[in-house]
């Protein structure tokens, strides 16, 4: 297992070839994620996501995505849902985005041992005072697995990546977007609750200098 949780962190520390100028941040996410089972098949997830910057003492974004995910087999899901954006300027004012999504997701044992789930988004971006809309692509891996040291442990990696699919007036160009490489853990507290914690690396391209986030990063998943 170690030299498994090993690889999944050297290839974090490689997926994102960085600029030769970068401005970097420290910064914190809190994402707390419940998922309500209608029935068997149907859930409803609410996801309410406050980030800080500069060290964690500045506000900087509040994001608020609702769900709805129909399960196909029990490895695959289809969803679809509505995203609000709030993100407070660092010259002052604030942002608007609001996105349509749909993501597919599978997941299975890779191993006994080794948990895998995939992600694949597409978003349809739109920011206020704006006509056209942004296309996003967004895949994410994610592997867990579990650790010997306390009972409901696991170590986490995951990685996605985002590509724009044409360019918009605000500030969108085509092609690759950012990538977020995530490593910590998750405990599980029970059926109902569960908590990731570790570091996430955010790299953001822009068309000028680029930016790299160094996040604490902290989930929070409850389900009924």
């Amino acid at each position: 297992m170690n030299k498994i949780l090993l690889s999944l962190i050297l290839l974090s520390t490689v997926s994102v070839a960085h600029a030769e100028d970068t401005i970097e941040d420290g910064r914190m996410w809190l994402t707390l994620s419940h998922d309500y089972h209608i029935n068997e098949r149907w859930r409803l997830n609410l996801h309410l996501q406050p980030r800080w910057r500069q060290e964690g003492h500045e506000f900087d974004q509040i994001l608020y995505r609702p769900g709805l995910y129909y399960k196909v087999s029990p490895n695959l899901s289809l969803g679809v849902g509505y995203a609000y954006i709030l993100t407070h300027l660092t010259s002052g004012g604030n942002t608007h985005e609001q996105r349509l999504w749909e993501d597919v997701i599978y997941q299975t044992n890779l191993t006994e041992e080794i948990r895998f789930l995939s992600r694949s988004r597409l978003e349809q971006r739109h920011l206020e005072g704006r006509a056209d809309v942004s296309h996003r692509f967004r895949q994410t891996v994610r592997f867990s697995i579990p650790t010997q040291l306390v009972g409901g442990l696991s170590a986490v990696f995951y990685d996605e990546y985002f590509l724009n699919m044409n360019d918009a007036s605000w500030g969108v160009h085509r092609g690759f977007d950012q990538n977020r490489a995530f490593v910590g853990v998750n405990y599980l507290f029970n059926k109902h609750a569960n908590m990731d914690v570790g570091y996430l690396n955010q790299y953001v391209n822009r068309p000028t200098t680029d930016v790299e986030n160094h996040v604490l990063a902290i989930t929070i998943n409850t389900q009924f």
